[in-house]
């Protein structure tokens, strides 16, 4: 599958270059890729990239972990307890649908223009897949659980560990899948918000200075990161389902 990628990226290059070649384009509107990848040499070499590369990625996983980390815990709250679901449902949709985009300006009142309010928004973000992933994996095969942990008299934590998780593991790999793509956005809107340091700063100061080859190496890198994330949650589901169905 990463090969497949790699081979669509490369195809992807030669197409925008011979668009680039062939229409004429003017590289203020449209740089070809040599021009965006120098222009990203130049930013390792004198703009201090590989840090804000840093900075834009700790973000990340700071708030991926955290928001996966509440979303299982919530999950099989919600799964125990109907009730405490049915009272934090409207909440938590209406922090969900609301525009990331609002939210973001708010948390950088209330937290500072440091790494913590883009970390909160991924949190944020991260959130609601996972929970929904877990509470769908729980309550699938509710019915069966009860039956078979009955038979082989399991106490509460031998149930969850051996029944009820290997059963709900894929719904909640699934949802981390998804709360990847949210994750890169978060980011970047959190870091558009209002930074001075990061990848969506240095998108931002292209922008601001007209520089469409900053703008769209920018854009790359945080799509190669994206798909980055996407392949190691991959990776992680392919070994822990396997890791389950041996034990």
């Amino acid at each position: 599958m990463i090969l497949r990628g790699i081979a669509g990226l490369i195809a992807t290059l030669f197409l925008w270059t011979a668009i680039v070649f062939l229409f004429d384009i003017p590289a203020f509107l449209l740089p070809g890729p040599v021009e965006v990848f120098d222009r990203v040499a130049f930013l390792f070499e004198n703009a201090k990239l590989a840090r804000h590369i840093w900075v834009t990625l700790s973000e990340i996983i700071a708030g991926f972990v955290i928001g996966t980390a509440v979303g299982i815990f919530a999950g099989v709250v919600f799964a125990r307890l109907p009730r405490v679901e049915r009272f934090a449902t409207p909440l938590i949709l209406l922090l969900q649908t609301a525009p990331k985009i609002a939210i973001a300006p708010l948390l950088l009142l209330w937290l500072g223009i440091g790494p913590t309010p883009k970390i909160v928004l991924i949190a944020i973000v991260t959130f609601f897949p996972v929970m929904a992933g877990m509470v769908a994996g729980l309550r699938y095969g509710e019915g069966s659980f009860r039956d078979l942990a009955a038979v082989l008299k399991l106490s509460p934590w031998q149930r969850f560990r051996h029944i009820e998780l290997p059963s709900a593991l894929p719904s909640v790999l699934a949802g981390m899948a998804v709360a990847t793509t949210l994750a890169m956005t978060a980011a970047v809107i959190g870091e558009l918000m209002g930074a001075n340091e990061g990848i969506g700063y240095l998108l931002s100061s292209g922008q601001e200075s007209s520089d469409t080859a900053v703008v769209i190496g920018m854009v790359m890198l945080l799509s190669l990161i994206g798909w980055a994330f996407y392949e190691i949650i991959e990776l992680i589901r392919r070994r822990s389902l396997g890791r389950f169905q041996l034990g």
